[in-house]
């Protein structure tokens, strides 16, 4: 009778185990997924400097290490930008691997927390990030950059960006600015 209960006790278990992967991916952090955008290296390029050619702890890819490490994301400290260190917004960075993973897009974002943006920029509060490349294409206001910016844009409205801009936004014709 002993041995019975033990088998059950073990097959509920077992059972326990199977179901605690599916309840704890609803609570993923920003690190979880930080963790995930680093591990889609061929889908998903995170630049290390900033396009005005400042190198500084701020870039992309230094940002979302910094968050897959438990830590905030620093903000880089020349021109408009504030210095310190932010959170990085979770559903934003969810957007950013789903692009990827759903959408199968491949592009290289070149901004999230870093950089210099206009005062009071959502990038500056880990809300927003840019993209210069998609799909193999420079972001453009013409051809193959334009239209695959374009869909680009339209996917990220999908997953809840609140404001989208690049080619024919004022100042964004090279980039597409995604934004929570």
């Amino acid at each position: 009778m002993k041995s019975i209960r033990f088998l059950a006790s073990t097959a509920l278990a077992s059972s326990l185990v199977v179901l605690a992967p599916a309840t704890s991916a609803h609570a993923a952090t920003s690190a979880d997924v930080a963790k995930a955008i680093l591990s889609h290296s061929r889908g998903i390029t995170l630049a290390t400097t900033h396009d005005s050619g400042v190198v500084d702890k701020a870039g992309a890819k230094k940002n979302v290490q910094d968050t897959a490490a438990g830590h905030k994301a620093r903000r880089s400290h020349y021109g408009t930008a504030p210095g310190g260190v932010v959170a990085l917004n979770k559903t934003m960075l969810n957007a950013m691997l789903k692009l990827n993973t759903k959408n199968r897009f491949t592009f290289k974002v070149t901004e999230i927390a870093g950089g210099s943006h206009s005062a009071g920029s959502a990038h500056y509060k880990g809300r927003a990030f840019d993209v210069g490349t998609v799909n193999g294409s420079r972001v453009s206001t013409s051809g193959q950059g334009y239209t695959k910016a374009k869909a680009f844009m339209r996917a990220c409205k999908s997953y809840g960006a609140t404001l989208v801009l690049g080619p024919g936004d004022a100042g964004h014709s090279t980039h597409v600015h995604c934004q929570w």
